[in-house]
């Protein structure tokens, strides 16, 4: 739709836009949380049982990720190194019951089984292999995966590790998928592919953003905002690389536009990162433990940018998500 995508865009600009030229359209303050909203919520928790409630609700809502150090907080984001699929087979089956296993029919859980995927019918995990210390065996010196480097001997079913065993490679996932052979056909399940989409990146980063910035919100606890901070500024690091047009799967072909995911979901995160920003604005001035954090990640990984005060973190999350946002707006399309 026009106006949603209208929307979005003017959220982006009120996100980040500054009130003078000279001070190069950067943020000062929250644009959609003023004081005076922020006064009347605080009566209403104070007034109102209705209103303590939903407080209550965002505060349980945020505490997986207050549970996570600084650090496990900034390796939850991923780079574009591994192959996004939308579906792990759009047509497909599970490869242990064979039961029909279509479109988005498979369980993911990111926070209470990391890097698996689930068959609605026999509740087998895949993939069988360890694919989370496969993916760190991988890291480069930026924090990023790369299969180069990953140690491939990690890649063998744990369920039958003896190498002399049939079933030592079923359900194995290297990040691209697990293959069969049916006849010349060849069949693939992109577990990991999937994963990454509808566990690592919506459950894991985007909804900890969000529900870190809503729990902020309604406490004024600047330990939400702290935590929030960090999966910005890291998804930050890497959200203009992402393009699901090139890296995504689709379909079992090739993606469409997009980050992280393609262009309608795509839209709805962006805008959400934007208003969680705006939330969490103030509540990271003067926090001297995340330039700290940030910094030391800065400079062990070789970025740009230094993050050596809030403000240049916040130049990063403004330049790498809201501006470039602004400036692919292909990649952010409504439907």
């Amino acid at each position: 739709m026009q106006f949603y995508r209208f929307f979005l865009v003017l959220s982006l600009l009120l996100c980040f836009a500054a009130p003078s030229m000279s001070e190069e359209f950067r943020k000062q303050h929250s644009a959609f949380y003023p004081p005076i909203l922020m006064e009347a919520l605080q009566k209403n928790i104070e007034n109102y049982d209705w209103a303590r409630t939903a407080r209550d609700q965002m505060v349980k809502q945020a505490k997986p990720w207050m549970e996570f150090s600084d650090d496990q907080l900034w390796s939850l984001m991923f780079g574009p190194t591994i192959s996004g699929s939308w579906m792990v087979w759009s047509d497909g089956y599970c490869p242990a019951c064979k039961e029909s296993v279509p479109m988005y029919n498979w369980k993911v859980d990111a926070l209470g089984h990391p890097w698996k995927v689930q068959c609605p019918h026999c509740q087998e995990f895949f993939p069988k292999s360890d694919f989370k210390k496969f993916y760190d065996s991988g890291l480069d010196d930026r924090g990023v995966f790369d299969p180069d480097l990953a140690d491939r001997s990690i890649l063998f079913n744990e369920e039958h590790p003896d190498p002399n065993d049939p079933k030592r490679l079923f359900g194995v996932d290297d990040g691209e998928g697990y293959i069969e052979k049916e006849g010349d056909k060849e069949l693939r399940w992109r577990f990991i592919g999937a994963y990454l989409i509808y566990g690592q990146w919506k459950q894991a980063v985007r909804d900890g953003i969000v529900n870190l910035a809503n729990a902020y919100t309604m406490t004024g606890d600047t330990t939400y905002a702290h935590n929030a901070a960090i999966l910005l500024d890291r998804v930050a690091d890497h959200y203009p690389d992402f393009d699901f047009k090139e890296q995504g799967i689709l379909y079992e072909g090739p993606g469409a536009a997009g980050y992280v995911t393609t262009w309608h979901d795509a839209c709805e995160e962006t805008r959400e990162m934007a208003l969680a920003y705006d939330q969490i604005f103030e509540g990271i001035e003067g926090d001297k433990a995340l330039v700290d954090f940030l910094s030391g990640k800065s400079k062990e990984c070789g970025l740009e940018n230094p993050k050596d005060s809030v403000a240049q973190i916040r130049r990063n999350i403004e330049d790498r998500i809201l501006k470039d946002a602004l400036a692919n707006q292909d990649k952010i399309h409504s439907n």
